[in-house]
């Protein structure tokens, strides 16, 4: 038969620890909580790897063209002028001449008082006028230009209406059949240029 005062004991001792258990709702709150401190940990490592391949990649968005380790300028509107380019306004009288001929070149525009450049180019392949004599010479009947150009022939200053008119003297070489020549200026807008082109006709001499 078995001990009393000994079942008495183990009884007792399975009370105890039966009381020290906690209850099931309580067991439940700490799995969830548990369970919320992974997910959040997941997402923060998530976080952090998405954060580290942006600051990996910006470096080269910023990097040079063509090759060029320098960086980029941050903003170039404040180093360089904003071009707008335009055929309408810029005439040219006349249309047509010789190498050496003057043409008057007009139109408007510009900033008040401002300085107007004017000059003339042309793309690589445009055709050459040559003379007789320089056809004969080299042999063949039609020439291209080798590589494009652009050079600055004057410069005036426009009215206070923003127009201007200046008198240009073509270059006697090289000889192009169909240049462009152009007249460029600051705008009464803050940093902007406008560019204006036109074609004209050179005759060989």
């Amino acid at each position: 038969m078995a001990d009393p005062e000994r079942s008495l004991r183990n009884l007792v001792e399975e009370g105890t620890r039966a009381s020290r258990q906690p209850p099931v709702a309580e067991l439940r709150r700490r799995a969830r909580r548990r369970r919320t401190f992974r997910e959040a940990a997941t997402v923060a490592a998530a976080a952090m790897a998405v954060a580290a391949t942006v600051v990996a990649v910006l470096p080269l968005v910023g990097s040079g063209r063509s090759g060029s380790s320098a960086p980029g300028p941050t903003t170039p509107s404040a180093l360089q002028p904003r071009v707008t380019e335009s055929t309408k306004s810029l005439v040219a009288s006349p249309t047509e001449t010789v190498p050496g001929g003057t043409i008057t070149l007009k139109g408007t525009g510009c900033a008040p008082g401002k300085a107007v450049s004017f000059g003339i180019r042309w793309d690589r392949g445009a055709k050459l006028s040559l003379s007789m004599e320089e056809k004969k010479a080299q042999g063949q009947p039609q020439t291209t230009a080798t590589a494009d150009g652009s050079y600055k022939l004057t410069s005036v200053k426009a009215l206070a209406t923003g127009s201007f008119e200046a008198r240009v003297t073509l270059p006697t070489t090289p000889v192009i059949n169909k240049p462009r020549l152009w007249a460029q200026c600051q705008t009464p807008a803050p940093a902007h240029q406008l560019t204006q082109y036109i074609s004209i006709l050179v005759h060989s001499a």
